[in-house]
């Protein structure tokens, strides 16, 4: 298993290449499915900015939201079993993963690409009998549920698993959904990419942070909200706080005037939404 990338040196152009390819993929093996499946996790900038000055970073796994309400009458065996039947998806290392092992025809090595499948804490998911994969469970994450409230209808062009050219149709979380879950993520792990990401939405979101402020006042009562304010508050407080720096080590720039400038820049971003709450 492959250490989780802390830097932006360590996302390298084989492994977005891949992980885009399994996205392509999935969105075409799981079409059916469309009205249950939400994208989230580090592609999103990537799908809904694409004309932003400085190029998103891209990720190196797809992470897939499902609808507690949409999964009834075995439709979710049916979603892993569909995946599993392709023959290019196997059981990782964690319950919650499947992985797709990606030959970019370059003649290096595969890479390994991790398909992750979350869930509102609140889901309760049917059971099938016999299990599709032993020890298989949707991981449930505190704010998932965001994912479903205002999701984009992303078309995505690439190439398959398999190398084919193909258009497939993704839902993706909105921005402003995509935030608060990042807030989330960042209170409850150790992964700089967090912090660049929930930064790197507030350079380049559409209108400007006053506009992203806009819409999140009208949605200031819901407790994700609410929670995910004060996880930025925390995290953001100083240059010197956790959040800057983890945008800092994510840049990891040898330069220290540029390390402080990174720093400054993200708390001033920060502060800027908060300001506008």
């Amino acid at each position: 298993m492959s250490p989780e990338p802390r830097n932006q040196a360590e996302y390298t152009a084989r492994q977005t290449e891949a992980a885009r390819r399994v996205l392509v993929d999935v969105g075409q093996v799981l079409a059916a499915f469309d009205d249950c499946i939400v994208l989230i996790g580090g592609w999103v900038p990537d799908m809904l900015l694409p004309g932003a000055e400085e190029p998103h970073v891209g990720s190196i796994d797809v992470d897939l939201a499902l609808d507690a309400e949409k999964f009834k009458d075995g439709r979710y065996a049916e979603l892993i079993g569909q995946l599993l039947n392709t023959g290019r998806y196997r059981q990782g290392t964690k319950p919650f993963q499947l992985v797709a092992d990606i030959d970019l025809g370059d003649g290096a090595a595969a890479v390994a690409v991790d398909v992750e499948f979350l869930a509102p804490k609140e889901m309760k998911l049917e059971k099938h009998k016999p299990k599709l994969l032993e020890g298989f469970r949707v991981l449930q994450a505190e704010a998932c549920g965001a994912a479903f409230r205002a999701p984009v209808a992303v078309e995505i062009e690439g190439r398959t698993a398999g190398g084919a050219k193909n258009r497939v149709r993704l839902r993706v979380a909105s921005l402003l959904d995509f935030l608060v879950m990042k807030a989330y993520a960042l209170a409850g792990r150790d992964k700089p990419k967090d912090a660049y990401d929930i930064c790197y939405c507030l350079d380049y979101f559409p209108g400007g942070v006053d506009q992203l402020a806009k819409q999140w006042r009208e949605r200031a009562d819901e407790r994700e909200f609410q929670r995910a304010v004060e996880i930025l508050r925390e995290k953001f407080a100083s240059p010197e706080y956790f959040g800057p720096a983890q945008v800092v080590e994510f840049y990891d720039s040898p330069d220290v005037g540029t390390r402080e400038m990174q720093a400054r820049r993200a708390f001033e971003l920060v502060q800027r939404l908060l300001r506008s709450l």
